[in-house]
């Protein structure tokens, strides 16, 4: 009790138990808190650390990236110029193709109408002489009938089969 009235009356006093009791809390906290506070500081500085790591690396990959995209964009309409030339001539090189096909179609077509032609031609010829030969020869028969007689028959006959005896 003595020294809890001692303690009152002296605020230095005071002071400098307070100061003391503060360096013992501090020195049983450093001895027993040492290590693990020690361990989490090291690895709360480890994980800043690789954060701090795979950030960077994050920004090269994107400044790569952008790099990159901005090459590809700078020559895009290099690109696209030489796709429309190259398209251009795929379209031209199609159309020689069609035409030239469309020109052969239209050579075989002249061909076949061609053929088809002289084919009728000369059936409508072979008709025509056929006519002409049927009608030359009913006029012939109708001719011959009106000058033919029976005398002349007669005579050939008579001739025909002399001719037949003379050569047995």
């Amino acid at each position: 009790m003595l020294g809890g009235i001692l303690i009152d009356q002296h605020p230095a006093i005071a002071l400098l138990v307070q100061v003391v009791n503060f360096a013992i809390l501090l020195a049983i906290i450093v001895k027993f808190a040492k290590k693990p506070f020690k361990e989490f500081l090291k690895k709360r500085h480890d994980t800043v650390k690789e954060r701090l790591d795979e950030a960077e690396r994050l920004l090269k990959e994107a400044a790569a990236l952008k790099a990159h995209y901005v090459e590809k964009l700078s020559r895009l309409p290099e690109e696209i110029e030489a796709f429309r030339a190259s398209a251009l001539r795929e379209a031209e090189g199609e159309r020689t193709k069609i035409l030239g096909e469309a020109n052969e179609l239209a050579l075989r077509i002249k061909e076949q109408a061609r053929l088809a032609y002289e084919q009728e031609m000369k059936e409508a010829l072979s008709q025509v002489r056929a006519k002409i030969a049927d009608r030359t020869i009913k006029a012939a028969e109708v001719a011959v009938r009106q000058r033919f007689t029976k005398e002349d028959h007669d005579r050939m006959v008579e001739a025909f089969i002399r001719n037949v005896r003379s050569v047995t």
